[in-house]
């Protein structure tokens, strides 16, 4: 009777723990997403996130629910009472899964309430970011429950207490952060097949990465054949241990489940990032450290190249590339991303061609005695951390996703995507897809056509429209910021004329491309197309120090001092440098460690420091539009600051 007791209360503890679980984990961000700041300070893909990486507290919470309301079935006085009955045992178990959906259901509403009163909070949030979350609270949480229940109720009715309680601290594992670790290292040393293997196992969310807005939640085909592998499994041994009369049933559910795992497996109904794009990054650092980027320009020049793309769950595409000023006999040297399987090369006439692949570097050999003129490129595959399925696209100009001429690198250091730049050249461009897309290039009589260095594909969650004057394309959820960045963006532009510099029709002259790519953090702020942006990542006054700098790109002396002095002249970092500027300490947060290495570290903004504090600010804003007009005049940043300071200038 104790134990009894006990199990009742343990039981009716883990019920009231579980509902108070999501309050308290979402509770905890009242300082941040769910203040009234809210809007300012992030949007809701960041808050969704957050409380979804914490489903594994309800899916334990439901596997030990389903066990303990499931245990008693067992006994002898319940098999006294309903075991005489047709499929009595049956009925019992059935009841007590419908208890338990509902339980599942409700904790379900309460991850989703908060989701939902975020998205509202921010009123940023589109119909279709509103179905991507509804079909993220279904996958990850109302099924990955229901099947910690079954699960519960399976350990029930075959196994005794300690063998359940240690088969639970096991699945708690297989559905842990460590095991996803475990995964990592598998999917990168062992193979794309044995890390898939691993991670049938987890079915809570798992993301250690920033949500990508363009993307959304996973909600690809391998997913759901994954959750319904358990729930096919899990239903047909219940079948089995309520004794029912019939035994087909069950061995259906069984036959479904290995369909199940052979969708989990099917290489056409998975986006192939590697369970994320922060693991994706690790696979293609050892990639790279085996098989270094090169960097050869080509020796010929490519006219014109036309594309037909079909994305569904992976990329098929075909280029033709008209050929020119290239040698008779000689080779051609492209640039392929190794995740782009070739499955055919062609002259223009179909003739094959011999070649030579090297990872993401081809050499393509003429006829003896011939010149290359036209390529007809066949080929299929993912580009990494450049995805595209039938759930977003993600495809920049100067990625690798069609033949580039030359041999160039197509990720920088730290696997960060690069954008070559090339020489402009005739696009074409038919592509199909099943998602909202959007292309640089202008729409044309088939499909889309201009002539540029290359073409930016994004789908998904995207949208395009006005902000400040600027053409942005870019995620649903970031046009909601779009105001804040632009605002950002024009502070540092008016701290730029200050010292003489005028980008005020920079940005505004073609459409700008907005990646939500976190993995580009840190780097290049954009890349400049003859008939678009691609700007990687806001804070948006990077893309403006960029101006700057290629406006002094032959004086780099020069742009550290015209890099400090626009911290002190940006309303939005002035306090930052006021503070910082003079002493020793850690930069403020909006004094970051980039803002820093464009102005060359402490060594340049400590000294322009205290020429403002000796000189007043005036005079030494004059003395630096005076610096960086001259050009005649040779000094280093440092040699100017100490004759400022000294007050040998004026």
């Amino acid at each position: 009777m104790t134990v009894q007791r006990f199990r009742k209360k343990s039981l009716l503890f883990a019920v009231i723990l579980s509902l108070a679980a999501a309050h308290f984990q979402c509770l905890s961000y009242l300082g941040g997403p769910f203040s009234k700041y809210a809007v300012e300070a992030v949007n809701p893909s960041m808050v969704n996130a957050m409380l979804l990486s914490y489903s594994l507290v309800p899916f334990l919470f439901c596997l030990f629910i389903g066990y303990e309301l499931s245990e008693g079935i067992r006994a002898e006085n319940l098999q006294e009472v309903w075991g005489t009955g047709r499929n009595g045992l049956g009925r019992v178990v059935l009841a007590h899964l419908l208890v338990l959906a509902g339980f599942a259901f409700l904790l379900t509403l309460q991850y989703g309430g908060y989701n939902l009163y975020a998205c509202l909070r921010y009123q940023g949030a589109t119909l279709g970011y509103g179905f991507n979350l509804l079909g993220a609270h279904l996958l990850y949480l109302f099924l990955p429950c229901f099947a910690a229940c079954l699960m519960g109720t399976v350990l029930a009715l075959f196994a005794g207490r300690y063998t359940a309680y240690g088969v639970m601290v096991l699945i708690g594992y297989l559905s842990s952060s460590l095991f996803a670790e475990l995964l990592e290292a598998v999917n990168i040393f062992g193979g794309r097949a044995a890390g898939r293997l691993l991670t049938l196992f987890t079915l809570p969310f798992q993301s250690r990465s920033l949500l990508d807005e363009d993307y959304g939640f996973g909600l690809e085909g391998y997913r759901f054949f994954r959750v319904a592998f358990w729930l096919l499994l899990l239903a047909g041994l219940l079948w089995l241990g309520c004794r029912m009369r019939r035994r087909w049933p069950a061995l259906l559910c069984g036959g479904l489940a290995v369909l199940c795992v052979g969708g989990f497996f099917f290489r056409g109904s998975a986006l192939v990032r590697e369970e994320g794009p922060d693991r994706t990054s690790d696979v293609l650092y050892f990639y790279y450290s085996e098989n270094p980027v090169r960097d050869q320009p080509a020796d010929f020049a490519v006219r014109s190249c036309d594309l037909k793309l079909k994305i569904t769950d992976r990329l098929k595409g075909t280029a033709v590339l008209a050929v020119e000023k290239n040698e008779v006999g000689a080779d051609c040297r492209f640039t392929l991303y190794h995740g782009y399987k070739l499955t055919s090369l062609t002259d223009g006439a179909g003739d094959p061609l011999d070649y030579k692949r090297e990872g993401d570097y081809l050499t393509v050999y003429p006829p003896a005695g011939e010149r290359l003129e036209e390529l007809v490129f066949q080929y299929r595959g993912e580009g990494g951390l450049s995805y595209s399925n039938r759930q977003a696209v993600f495809l920049p100009a100067g990625f690798g996703y069609y033949p580039l001429e030359g041999w160039v690198p197509l990720y920088e250091e730290n696997e960060v995507p690069f954008a070559a730049v090339g020489a402009e050249k005739d696009f074409t461009l038919q592509v199909s897809a099943s998602c909202p897309l959007e292309v640089s290039l202008p729409p044309a009589e088939k499909g889309y056509a201009g002539r540029t260095q290359g073409v930016t594909l994004l789908g998904g969650l995207v949208t395009r429209g006005d902000c400040g004057g600027m053409e942005l394309v870019s995620a649903s959820l970031s046009h909601r910021m779009g105001n804040i960045f632009w605002d950002e963006y024009q502070s540092r532009l008016d701290a730029a004329a200050q010292l003489g510099f005028d980008f005020s029709d920079k940005l505004k002259d073609k459409p700008v491309f907005l990646t939500d790519q976190s993995d580009w953090v840190n780097y290049t702020p954009f890349v400049e197309f003859s008939d678009h942006y691609l700007c990687r990542v806001p804070p948006m006054r990077w893309v403006a120090d960029e101006f700057v700098h290629q406006a002094l790109a032959d004086a780099p002396e020069k742009e550290k001092v015209a890099q400090t002095a626009i911290l002190l002249l940006d309303q939005r970092t002035r306090k930052a440098f006021e503070v910082n500027c003079v002493g020793a300490g850690l930069p403020e947060p909006m004094l970051g460690v980039i803002d820093l290495d464009r102005c060359g570290g402490w060594t340049v903004v400590q000294p322009f420091g205290e020429a403002v504090f000796r000189l007043g600010e005036e005079p030494v804003i004059a003395q630096v539009k005076a610096y960086l007009a001259d050009e005649t005049d040779t000094r280093t940043a440092l040699e100017f600051l100490n004759d400022l300071r000294r007050g040998a200038e004026g």
